[in-house]
């Protein structure tokens, strides 16, 4: 399957454009990283490999690769105003956050699919995408909150 580095790279050559070290270092770092990183956390991971690279060099990266639909911003209620930025998989996934922790798992599940198609036969309506994110207790802090 390939990486986020190399579907950026093969559509810059495609459009035209390079692939500078600041942006190859931004995607690779963003390919590695697990979770769904905001702006502000992938700077300060790629500043670890160059402190020359500001915050708007990774929002107008993140920017592109947003316009590109290879990757997709979230916004969980932890704080609404910030963005937090996934890597666009191949089909299409939901989301868990941990309220305590902040933890956040992905997850796909058949029912989503049902509620999709029962929604688009009695609306009429088309859905091109859905997201669906639920909050509470990941298993390690319900564990923790029992203890105590």
């Amino acid at each position: 399957m390939p990486t986020l580095y190399q579907d950026a790279s093969k559509l810059l050559r495609a459009q035209g454009g390079r692939m500078t070290n600041q942006r190859r270092l931004i995607l690779q770092i963003l390919d590695s990283v697990s979770g769904h990183p905001t702006a502000e956390e992938l700077c300060d991971l790629v500043n670890e490999c160059d402190p020359s690279l500001n915050l708007s060099t990774v929002y107008r990266t993140l920017r592109w690769l947003e316009s590109e639909g290879l990757v997709s911003t979230r916004r969980f209620l932890e704080d609404n105003r910030q963005e937090r930025f996934d890597p666009a998989l191949p089909s299409e996934h939901h989301h868990f956050m941990c309220s305590e922790c902040k933890q956040v798992i992905e997850f796909d599940h058949p029912y989503v699919d049902e509620i999709r198609n029962q929604f688009e036969e009695n609306s009429g309506s088309q859905v091109q995408n859905a997201s669906l994110t639920f909050y509470g207790l990941c298993e390690e802090c319900a564990e923790k909150k029992k203890e105590t």
